[in-house]
């Protein structure tokens, strides 16, 4: 009688699990395989903070979501960038204050300093598992541009974005086809002399 009774609940978890999956949530979307609204990506730490120093890394990790709720889609394959902003805010500490972020200027055969942009996609290392995780290490020291010098100002930051899509195809002939928008985080790369800034 006993395993009767143990394989008479094994059989309804299964049909219970089944009657959830239409699409990818417990929550009814009103279709097989709704497109993500946007993507939420997270610190992948126990402080929550996107704060970095120069040489280390943070690990970082992206969700698809849906609707109001945020029902989180199924779906781990992402392009991912990187690029050093201008300006914009980060988040200081626990309690979401923010702050914000220097510029990192450069400046060409003696001229002016400017706000310099790059691409910090570079410094980017993805799950070869699981492509919604990743580990961000921006440069110990920020390389300059040909014929640029540059001038490091703390706490600067950098956006990270992960664009949600599908792989179709194999070797040469492999595509990604985006699904939603992407989303995006500021990380601020801290002094290594006063990280708590």
């Amino acid at each position: 009688m006993r395993r009767f009774a143990l394989s008479l609940a094994a059989v309804l978890s299964a049909v219970a699990l089944s009657a959830c999956s239409g699409g990818g949530s417990v929550l009814g979307f009103g279709g097989d395989n709704p497109s993500p609204d946007h993507v939420i990506i997270t610190v992948a730490a126990p402080s929550e903070i996107a704060r970095v120093l120069p040489g280390a890394g943070i690990g970082l990790s992206a969700v698809q979501v849906h609707g109001s709720q945020n029902g989180i889609l199924s779906g781990n394959n992402y392009r991912w960038s990187a690029a050093l902003t201008t300006g914009g805010t980060y988040i200081a500490n626990t309690l979401g204050q923010t702050k914000p972020c220097a510029s990192v200027n450069v400046s060409f055969g003696g001229g002016p300093f400017n706000p310099y942009v790059a691409d910090f996609g570079i410094y980017i290392a993805i799950d070869p598992v699981n492509e919604a995780n990743i580990i961000f290490f921006p440069p110990t020291v920020l390389p300059a541009p040909a014929g640029g010098v540059l001038q490091t100002n703390y706490v600067y930051c950098v956006v990270v974005n992960a664009q949600p899509g599908k792989i179709t195809g194999s070797g040469l002939g492999t595509t990604f086809t985006p699904t939603g928008p992407p989303g995006s985080i500021t990380v601020a790369v801290v002094n290594p002399q006063n990280p708590l800034q």
